[in-house]
Order: C-alpha cells, then sequence, then structure tokens
C-alpha cells in the first residue's frame, strides 16, 4: 500500500487529462520516498452517472482516495496527500482556472483484520 483510486465524473477526460493525471499522482506517490515505491497501485475510473452541484453540464470533479495501512504518524499521512493534491493540481491547473472542477483528495486507513490479498509480483 497505498493504493490510489481516482474516481471523475462523466465527462471530466473531457478537461482534464486523466491519463497524465494518473501517472503524476502514481510518481508522486511511488518516488516520494514516504512509501515502500514498488507497493503503490494506481487507478483511475469514470462515473457512470454522476451529478455535481447545480448539475451544469460543465461542471466536474475529480476525487482521489489514498488507502494505506495504518501505524505512520499523522505528519508523513499529511505531507503525502499534500503531494497527491499538488501532483493533481498540476495537471489540473487549465480545467481549474477555467472554473467548474473540483478536485478532492482523503486519505483512508485500511484494518489489515479486515483485508485479504493475494500477491504474486516478480
Amino acid at each position: 500500500m497505498p493504493h490510489i483510486i481516482i474516481d471523475y465524473s462523466r465527462g471530466a477526460a473531457e478537461r482534464v487529462a486523466i491519463d497524465e493525471l494518473t501517472r503524476a499522482v502514481h510518481y508522486r506517490v511511488r518516488d516520494g520516498g514516504l512509501v515502500k515505491p514498488t507497493a503503490v497501485r494506481t487507478f483511475a475510473r469514470e462515473a457512470t452517472f454522476s451529478c455535481v452541484g447545480d448539475e451544469h453540464p460543465e461542471n466536474h470533479f475529480v476525487q482521489i482516495i489514498v488507502r494505506m495501512a495504518p501505524g505512520r504518524p499523522a505528519e508523513t499521512k499529511r505531507e503525502l496527500l499534500k503531494a497527491v493534491l499538488e501532483a493533481a493540481r498540476d495537471v489540473a491547473a487549465p480545467a481549474l482556472q477555467a472554473g467548474r472542477l473540483g478536485l478532492r483528495a482523503d486519505l483512508y486507513e485500511s484494518d489489515p483484520n479486515f483485508a485479504f490479498q493475494e500477491i504474486a509480483f516478480a
């Protein structure tokens, strides 16, 4: 861990380069020195249906969720989350400046008592 899930409203990819944003966030976390680089997993998915604010057709939202194992100090988690938002903001800057885009990042700790996995990476 961490696992990074980037959810975005339908059509947001027309205003934000989601592939570039996904890579930017992944690289920033992977190469930032706060987590084991080989443990980072990042994916993005578009909402099949979404409503944003007053439902103006130009409104879009990008929600980044960082899920990680417990045990890191609060300052490390804040630093990681700030890096995630900064990387995303760098890519989304033109759309943010144009308006009608929301960008948010949250961090959740996974409970190891309720998470099971099999990993077979070489």
